[in-house]
């Protein structure tokens, strides 16, 4: 079956902010539009964790996050995923679109439009991608997206009979001591080693000092008009 152009099917349709550590993660199902389509959410995240909702159901291992030293407010997303973690390094990315006909796989659809749509606007800073797990790396799976064989973005996936969304994050600055900590400690309750060098950032990438402000300017509009000045001059 051919595959919309991602590029053309992607569009940021909305840039928000997390305001509250207790303000539970949506689906953006107002962004919503038939024919295609997916939106796009971007949004500046608080530094807390978000468990999947599969893991969320385990009320015993939500307690067991809640216990750990140095872990900020504990959340549970509505789409799958094990942890993900937010802050001033972090960018949010949330989408949600209705597959077109013929029917295809919905999560295999959506995310090959994410990952065509992210690499065309990392291509013009040199950064090319692949999608796929990444051992080592945070809430690993299938739909890891890296650049050098280090996990760049997360997505986690929720479909129903109707639409199919996305939420996740991308690494903007390089993981700091805490938030590797706190990553490290959530994902050995399930069983799962985390290591810095299966991570990377947009900042490690490029070698430049990127904000999430920057990164949001980045996806939402020209890869070259809006990368930081010290990537664009090469």
């Amino acid at each position: 079956m051919a595959m919309l152009d991602p590029v053309s099917a992607v569009r940021v349709a909305e840039i928000t902010a997390e305001h509250s550590l207790e303000e539970l993660p949506e689906i953006p199902v107002h962004l919503l539009r038939p024919g295609g389509d997916i939106s796009v959410q971007l949004r500046t995240t608080l530094r807390r964790v978000a468990m999947g909702a599969g893991l969320a159901r385990r009320l015993e291992l939500v307690e067991s996050v809640r216990a750990l030293p140095g872990v900020p407010a504990v959340v549970t997303s509505p789409a799958g995923g094990t942890f993900i973690i937010g802050g001033p390094t972090w960018l949010g990315l949330a989408a949600i679109g209705v597959p077109p006909p013929p029917p295809a796989p919905p999560i295999d659809w959506m995310l090959h439009a994410l990952e065509g749509w992210l690499a065309a606007r990392l291509a013009p800073l040199g950064i090319a991608l692949t999608t796929g797990r990444i051992d080592g790396a945070w809430c690993p799976g299938f739909s890891d997206i890296a650049a050098g064989g280090r996990k760049l973005a997360g997505l986690g996936f929720r479909v129903t009979r109707d639409w199919v969304a996305m939420r996740g994050v991308l690494t903007v600055g390089a993981i700091g001591p805490a938030d590797l900590q706190v990553l490290q400690q959530v994902h050995r309750l399930i069983g799962v080693e985390v290591r810095g060098d299966a991570c990377t950032s947009l900042e490690e990438l490029t070698g430049a000092a990127w904000s999430v402000e920057q990164a949001i300017n980045l996806l939402s509009e020209s890869a070259t008009a809006s990368a930081p000045a010290a990537v664009r001059a090469g």
